[in-house]
């Protein structure tokens, strides 16, 4: 297999797991770090289509995804801001988990 063949690979199964990191709701470090995830395809595929005569669309394309997924990294796992609102909204889920589940005992 080629370098650029495993590039390519990577780029698309990297891209896939990050969609379900993204997609599956696991939290917002799994989300921050699906964004990572998709950050780093996104050079993957900047790097396969500068190997490619025809690469150009999808050099410029994959180059403002990655603009927009470290906007991604920033706003679910640097954003201090965003980190304290997080405390907040996961305090008020633990207390309305607990009021569910004492009414469901009930």
């Amino acid at each position: 297999m080629s370098t650029a063949e495993i590039i390519e690979w990577y780029a698309t199964i990297s891209g896939v797991i990050a969609a379900l990191m993204l997609a599956s709701d696991l939290g917002r470090k799994v989300t921050g770090f699906g964004f990572v995830l998709f950050c780093t395809m996104n050079i993957a595929w900047i790097v396969h289509a500068r190997s490619q005569p025809e690469g150009g669309g999808l050099m410029w394309q994959n180059g403002i995804l990655f603009a927009v997924n470290l906007l991604g990294v920033y706003q679910y796992l640097l954003s201090a801001k965003n980190r304290r609102k997080m405390k907040v909204v996961e305090k008020a889920v633990e207390k309305f988990e607990e009021r569910e589940a004492a009414e469901g005992k009930a």
